[in-house]
This record gives C-alpha cells, structure tokens and sequence, in this order.
C-alpha cells in the first residue's frame, strides 16, 4: 500500500503553548482511540530573553514538558500510549517540519490557523509550510467539535491532467473511503467543473468515486468555492484533498481560509 494511504500507526499532535484547550490534541485522541494509534504531543518553544542562557532553556523546556505531560495523562489512562518532545527553536516552524519527518509520522494534526489570502502571500504560515512539505497527511483542525454531522466530504479533480493528479484522485479516494468505514462517517463526493464541461457525465463520476448520485455534487467555479460551498451544504465534519504540491495558489492551499471544518491534505508521493 502506498506510504501516503498507510494505517494513521502514529499522530503527531501540534501542541499550541499560547492555549488553554488544545483542538489538535481532542481530534487526535478520538482518532486515536477509534485507530488504536500511537499519539506523539509536540510542542516547540523559544524566548528571545533565553537566547544566550542554556539554563534558562533547559528550565523552560522542562515546565513545558511537565505540561504536555499533565496534557497526556487522560489520553494514556483511556489506554492511548502517548509520546512528548519539546524542542527550543526561533524557527518553530521550520522545527515542526523537522520534527514530523524525525519522528516518521503517519499524520499530522494541527489547529488551523486563520490569515487573509494576503496574509498568506506576505508571511509563509505554520499550515502553509506543512500543507506544501509535510511527507505524510496533514489534519488542520477547525474547531473542537468532534465529527458528529458523519459525514466526510472528498474534494475530486475532474480532470486530471497528468498521472500526478489521476494517482493523488485515486489515493484519495481510496484513504476517503477508508476513513468513512473505520470512523463510521458518511462519504461525498464533489468536483468542480468550467463552464465548457457541465454536461459531464455526473453517473460516470458516482461509479469513479464508487457512491450512489444522491452523494456526488459538482458545480461550476473556483473549486476553493464549491469545495467550501458543498462543505456548508451538507455539513461536512471533514474535508479530504490532494495536494499536489505545484505551488502557493493550488486548490488545497487555497481552501485553508476558506472552511471553517477539518481538513485533510494528502500529498503527492
């Protein structure tokens, strides 16, 4: 099986040291719960006043790792084996990049952050970063809500234009079914199409994504915009996209501000 649509065997959680209640960490228990999957809580400090004072650090990584271990102790009395590292970086994003790939994640999940599309342009974000580079499949988390609409919703390019995008479709759909039969959820499908395509064949693409019509939508626009139109429609708990890494303003980057729901980027292997 392809390393991309592999067992989520290990989740590295994104732990936010400026929070009090950690979405990343309640999503990554119940999945790991629901996957018997090991749970790796990170979390990446620094303090410009600390630069130059290693005793300082040490102390300071210590009381945080004291707190992610207090952060741990509920997921590991439900039975969940629960990892910590704490890591002292000025670039903590380039550190949680780092970190992901040492530590040979299966999926990483992280609270979405929200910017304008010209934040975005202006600053390479956290999500930004792990969208475009992350190895393995990465979970921004919209909220503390737990899945409890059932349903995941699976963003399908119509056309794919190389065997690039046709394998990331059919990867997709594969870990989207997947996710819907372990975690019970009910699956969808949507696709964007240009005004030139809108008499495609929507039963052909039912039978392509293996769902009844009544599951498929499509629509004609930006496919941000019917991705996130589709989303608010049916009450998606989670949206699934391929992201195939071919720069800033691809589909999968641009949904980020878009939806205020979970969403799954599988990258390009």
């Amino acid at each position: 099986m392809n390393d991309s649509i592999r067992s989520f065997e290990k989740l590295f959680v994104v732990i936010d040291p400026t929070r009090l209640i950690q979405p990343a960490l309640i999503k990554g228990e119940w999945i790991a719960s629901s996957n018997n999957a090991e749970l790796i809580l990170y979390c990446c400090i620094f303090d410009e006043g600390f630069a130059d004072d290693e005793a300082e650090q040490q102390t300071e990584l210590e009381l945080t790792r004291e707190w992610l271990e207090r952060l741990a102790a509920p997921s590991r009395d439900k039975g969940i084996n629960v990892e910590i590292r704490v890591d002292w970086s000025s670039d903590w994003r380039g550190a949680i990049l780092k970190a992901t790939q040492d530590e040979d994640s299966g999926l990483v999940i992280k609270l979405a952050s929200r910017h304008s599309a010209m934040g975005r342009r202006l600053k390479r974000t956290s999500d930004l970063l792990l969208v475009q580079e992350c190895a393995c499949p990465v979970l921004l988390v919209g909220g503390n809500r737990v899945w409890g609409n059932r349903r995941l919703l699976a963003a399908v390019k119509l056309k794919p234009e190389d065997d690039v995008h046709e394998a990331l479709n059919e990867q997709l759909l594969e870990l989207s079914h997947r996710i819907a039969s372990q975690a019970e959820l009910n699956l969808y499908a949507v696709t964007a199409y240009k005004g030139e395509d809108m008499y495609f064949d929507r039963q052909k693409f039912a039978d392509m994504c293996r769902l009844p019509r009544d599951r498929v939508f499509s629509s004609d626009g930006a496919p941000e915009r019917v991705i996130a139109s589709v989303a608010g429609d049916i009450k998606a708990d989670m949206i699934v996209i391929g992201n195939p890494g071919d720069g800033e303003r691809n589909t999968a980057v641009l949904l980020i501000d878009q939806v205020d729901t979970d969403v799954l980027f599988l990258p390009q292997q």
